[in-house]
């Protein structure tokens, strides 16, 4: 049987290692998931790099590697290094896919967007001997109907908690500007069947996993199929966590239905709390004034928001940084993770920086969200950066959190905030060695 080792390549710190935690705070689902798809021809060992070392004299017929944005340079170090062991080696993933040039001369193949149906084609041709450069399809799948169990079993439990994944959807139809995963998998956001996420919530609850995250880009983007999804888990007695839109603290019944189902956090995209930055990233529709009404709904509910920021964009000045702490303070927002614009190859947002000429000459993989790697509108680079530090430091001190999370008055849900505290002191921490948050 041939046999097959997934890799998730972590990004170097800056002092060149991977900065590997004791416990990750969850696992991605793509090596699991991409465990399923080889598994009816090969014996398969998944690897995330963030949990354990890369073992590169493992005895294998193919090594297939995946990262994120700022992994870039260390992805293609670890492939160079099993190929010049004799292994061969294919990459996927978003970040591949819009960095294709740059990845082609380090590894034997490529495969592009959905790799469902292009797993058998790739086996054949490694037996044969003859891999193709590129394995894609035409257009993106349309149909997620036969998507099998991810092999959750190749996850080792003492090395991840407490969340474990689940995907239900794939893509999103808003096409930020900044944003790669739909220059990838197209502007249809894809649905998989209730039933097969169900199957994933229950194998994992049954096993004692019963806090999922939803690794989706925007799942709540269709809440009427969410609403669906909610139904179907509530009754198996997990909690979960997912991304959404800030859209969504308007609609006062989804949130009753995600409470009731077991939400303990939304990850909210924010973006910016500026009208005219939300109409130019192509989120025009979202209204900041109905934020705080919102958030407090939120908390009534006993969900904690997770507010998503990103800094740099045009109408960005030097007071952006106080005014985004304000608003995270007056409102007691849980937790923040902020990032610095970065203008990803394949983005709308690259070309139009590369086409006035404010790209900075830097790869913008090398960096993870904490670098300017172009010339804001409003702002130096040095003025952006060390504006992201201060923010990062001061919504993680000590000040903030007793403001947000402690220093008020108690509800039923105040004990429950507990961990969030903890993790507000360790998210400090790391803002304080300057190594970003998320």
């Amino acid at each position: 049987m041939i046999k097959v080792l997934l890799v998730q390549v972590a990004r170097a710190g800056r002092s060149g290692e991977v900065e590997r935690p004791s416990r990750m705070w969850f696992h991605g689902v793509t090596l699991p998931y991409l465990a399923a798809l080889f598994s009816h021809r090969a014996e398969v060992e998944i690897v995330d790099e963030l949990s354990r070392p890369v073992p590169f004299d493992h005895e294998c017929d193919l090594v297939g590697i995946t990262f994120m944005g700022a992994a870039l340079p260390r992805a293609l170090e670890v492939a160079d290094r099993f190929r010049a062991r004799g292994r061969r080696v294919v990459v996927g993933g978003v970040t591949a896919a819009g960095y294709a040039d740059d990845v082609a001369g380090h590894v034997d193949a490529q495969v592009i967007g959905d790799a469902e149906g292009l797993i058998d084609p790739l086996l054949d041709d490694l037996e044969a001997g003859r891999l193709r450069r590129i394995y894609r399809h035409e257009t993106p799948l349309e149909d997620l109907s036969s998507a099998p169990l991810p092999r959750y079993d190749l996850v080792d439990p003492r090395r991840v908690g407490p969340y474990f994944p689940v995907e239900a959807t794939r893509g999103c139809s808003i096409g930020c500007s900044f944003c790669l995963s739909s220059h990838v998998h197209g502007r249809a956001q894809r649905r998989r069947p209730v039933a097969l996420v169900e199957r994933d919530v229950r194998w994992l609850a049954d096993r004692g996993r019963r806090r999922i995250l939803f690794v989706d880009d925007n799942p709540m983007l269709d809440r009427r199929y969410f609403t669906e999804v909610l139904e179907a888990i509530g009754p198996i007695g997990v909690t979960f966590t997912a991304n959404a839109t800030a859209d969504v603290l308007t609609d006062g019944p989804f949130l009753d239905r995600l409470a009731a189902a077991g939400c303990e956090s939304l990850s909210l995209g924010f973006e910016t709390l500026d009208p005219a930055n939300l109409a130019a990233i192509g989120k025009g529709y979202l209204d900041p004034s109905t934020y705080p009404a919102g958030l407090a709904g939120l908390r009534d509910r006993g969900i904690q928001a997770l507010g998503m920021f990103v800094v740099g964009l045009d109408t960005d000045g030097p007071d952006v940084f106080d005014r985004i702490e304000r608003f995270l303070l007056e409102n007691r927002v849980e937790m923040a993770f902020f990032h610095i614009l970065t203008p990803v190859r394949g983005a709308p947002l690259h070309d139009e920086l590369a086409g006035q000429g404010r790209l900075l000459g830097l790869h913008a993989t090398e960096h993870g969200g904490d670098r300017a790697v172009f010339r804001p509108a409003r702002m130096t680079p040095e003025e952006l950066e060390a504006g992201f530090w201060r923010l990062q430091e001061r919504f993680y001190s000590i000040r903030s959190i007793l403001t947000r999370l402690v220093l008020v008055r108690p509800d039923r849900h105040y004990l429950r905030r507990l961990p969030t505290v903890l993790a507000n002191l360790y998210f400090g921490w790391l803002a304080r060695r300057r190594r970003i948050v998320i």
